[in-house]
């Protein structure tokens, strides 16, 4: 990892439905005006839905040709689609910026090589992961059945993390969000 990176990449990853797009989208809102603060706009293999998050379309073409020309910082497919996290972040991190993305877990062991982070694990009670999930209406009850079964790797405990559970209101998880992500900018100033 290189020792010009000033800021910290705070990764939120958890289970589908853990209702980690909404806690984001909520601690966006909140850190706005916080020029030191960003939130990664990851590029994807799938149209956005507006109002349940937020990322970038790409197509697979444009996914495979990135990939070819090392145009990310980190990319990956799950669930039939192509992930990318821009290597732009990397200019902002120099500059000292939190940054927080919403990633795959088999990405932090790559991303703890190459940058400074945290873990945020979010994570909710089984029954209501799959009432999110069915009320998103973007899937089938059957794909709504295998992103609940799937095996969700452990993070390495080495890593630094904090876990959320989300089973309360939005305001109690936006504001637990917010203070993990306040203390993971602490402990990265503290290193």
């Amino acid at each position: 990892m290189s020792d010009a990176f000033k800021g910290i990449l705070i990764f939120v990853v958890g289970p589908s439905g853990a209702g980690k797009d909404t806690l984001m989208a909520g601690a966006a809102d909140a850190l706005s005006q916080d020029p030191n603060i960003g939130f990664v706009r990851r590029l994807i293999t799938r149209e956005a839905m507006a109002e349940l998050e937020d990322h970038g379309t790409i197509s697979e073409t444009q996914y495979e040709e990135m990939v070819q020309q090392g145009d990310f910082a980190l990319h990956w497919r799950a669930h039939g689609l192509g992930y990318i996290i821009p290597k732009t972040i990397e200019d902002e991190l120099r500059a000292g910026k939190t940054l927080i993305c919403n990633t795959s877990r088999k990405q932090l062991p790559i991303a703890h090589q190459k940058y400074p982070i945290h873990v945020i694990n979010i994570t909710a009670p089984l029954a209501l992961r799959a009432e999110r999930l069915a009320g998103r209406g973007r899937e089938t009850k059957e794909e709504i059945t295998q992103r609940l079964n799937r095996k969700v790797d452990d993070i390495d405990p080495s890593l630094p993390q904090t876990q959320i559970i989300n089973d309360q209101s939005l305001e109690i998880g936006v504001a637990r969000l917010l203070e993990a992500i306040n203390e993971a900018k602490t402990q990265k100033v503290a290193m």
